[in-house]
């Protein structure tokens, strides 16, 4: 009998179809020589202090550090947690196979390195199924491609030394705190990354609330409807402000500099975590764990790949699966994917580096398109596809042009751009701002031209005050045709 052990009940179910395992034991399914068991999560963790000292269950700073000669591990969570460990334990000690199949990467590794361990089978060899996606075809290569668990063993040492850190940080630092400033009750947590996070945190918060706001004066001018600001300082006083004003007023205003520069910008990279995670905050105001939660679900929906990723790049292998992705998907987005050409897809460097995936490559569609979405989980799944689509268009050239004028002697500057081959960025049209800070889909002449300006939040309208002119003064300012020398009236 080959066992196969998965990190949640969901996998198993995915697993167990795939291998005709359809016969429901008791925490396990079963068929066709194979059996699937699942754990609840962490199923075994690191023991308490009181569990090597029942002394210790007393909080005291005379019993601080307190750290373990040698860890010992033990069955967390409830009677059902306990149950099943109990199932997984009979399992492994009956199987001539035992396959790794909890979530790849170093807590899936852990989970299953635990159980393990607390079955008194640490030793027992088994094979690592390593899943990207959960989709038929991605089951079946992962299969074809089991790997000896020892291969794994860095993997697991390094979830081991991270588990026993934060066990001895954090508990140690937390009964620290509490028995010093706790009182009536109060728990004061520390952690090896709690703290540090939660400091940055209070510090920035610090930072926000010692802050004091001073008023300052622009003096702005538009000259052909379109705006120029004072290429000097900003003004404490209103009446300085005033005074240059005063200055320039009813002058000619002329044109002394024009500088256009071409700009090229390459299309933005695939997603990892942290890419998806900021990119959704930017342009939705998700937080990252519910960006992470609605990742997860597209996983175990299998409509994307697996989400918990710090690679940005795909290997070279991949590249006929990619190409069937976007096949797959080109009912579902025609215009966007009809402008590729599937079989000469630009496969540079931004996109393929063996060297660059290491657990896991970038986050991707597999193909699949749920039949409805809601919520973050659309918002997220559309960032994914949309994104594998812009990897392989061309890239945004624009040119962005600089202009000089002055009244009086008294200098001002505009900037523009214009664009002119919108490349990746047609599959991003700008949001308009509405008051309150909605925005409106729709897009304007100017689309998003970086990665960066993918923050959608952001406003390149400025409004200087309400007498000043409320006109675009930023990069996406269109420019009409200037000429070095040319003069004439300005408001």
């Amino acid at each position: 009998m080959k066992l196969v052990i998965t990190e949640k009940p969901s996998v198993a179910r995915d697993l167990a179809a795939f291998l005709g395992a359809g016969r429901r034991g008791d925490g396990f399914l079963e068929g066709k020589g194979y059996k699937v068991a699942w754990a609840l999560g962490h199923l075994v963790g690191l023991c308490e202090p009181e569990d090597y000292d029942p002394s210790l269950k007393r909080w005291a700073l005379e019993t601080l550090p307190f750290v373990p000669r040698e860890f010992r591990l033990k069955v967390i969570g409830d009677a059902a947690a306990r149950r099943q460990f109990d199932v997984l334990r009979r399992l492994l000690k009956s199987a001539d196979e035992i396959i790794c199949a909890t979530d790849a990467g170093r807590e899936g590794e852990l989970i299953f390195r635990y159980i393990l361990e607390q079955a008194g089978l640490a030793h027992r060899p088994f094979r690592r199924l390593w899943l990207n996606s959960l989709n038929p075809e991605a089951i079946r290569r992962a299969f074809q491609n089991l790997r000896p668990g020892a291969d794994y063993d860095r993997l697991y040492a390094a979830a081991r030394c991270r588990s026993q850190a934060d066990w001895i940080v954090g508990l140690n630092a937390t009964r620290n705190f509490t028995v010093r400033h706790g009182g009536k009750g109060l728990l004061w947590s520390a952690g090896r990354v709690q703290t540090p996070v939660l400091s940055l945190i209070v510090n920035r918060d610090d930072e926000i609330r010692a802050f004091r706001p001073e008023t300052f004066y622009e003096v702005w001018t538009t000259y052909r409807e379109t705006a120029f600001k004072h290429s000097g300082d900003r003004f404490a006083r209103r009446e300085e402000a005033q005074g240059l004003l005063d200055r320039v007023a009813g002058r000619g205003f002329a044109i002394v500099k024009i500088e256009p520069k071409r700009r090229v910008e390459q299309p933005p990279q695939l997603y990892d975590l942290t890419g998806l995670q900021r990119d959704m905050n930017r342009r939705y105001g998700l937080s990252a764990d519910r960006v992470l939660k609605a990742a997860q679900k597209l996983y175990e929906a299998k409509a994307i790949t697996y989400p918990r990723t710090d690679s940005r790049y795909i290997t070279g292998d991949m590249k006929p699966e990619v190409r069937e992705i976007l096949s797959r998907l080109q009912p579902h987005k025609p215009a966007e994917i009809g402008k590729l050409s599937l079989d000469k897809l630009p496969f540079t460097a931004r996109i393929v580096n063996d060297r660059k995936v290491s657990d896991h490559h970038a986050i991707l569609p597999t193909g699949a398109w749920p039949a409805s979405l809601r919520g973050a989980e659309a918002k997220v799944f559309d960032a994914v596809v949309v994104r594998l689509i812009a990897a392989f268009y061309p890239p945004c050239i624009k040119l962005l042009t600089t202009v000089d004028g002055e009244a009086d002697k008294i200098p001002f500057r505009a900037t523009g751009v214009q664009i002119l081959d919108p490349g990746w960025t047609e599959l991003y049209p700008r949001r308009s701002r509405l008051p309150g800070g909605t925005f409106r889909d729709g897009a304007k002449e100017s689309k998003l031209t970086t990665e960066e300006s993918l923050d959608e939040t952001s406003d390149e309208t400025s409004a200087p005050s309400e007498e000043g002119p409320a006109r675009q003064a930023g990069p996406t300012q269109p420019l009409p045709e200037f000429k070095i020398g040319e003069r004439g009236p300005h408001e």
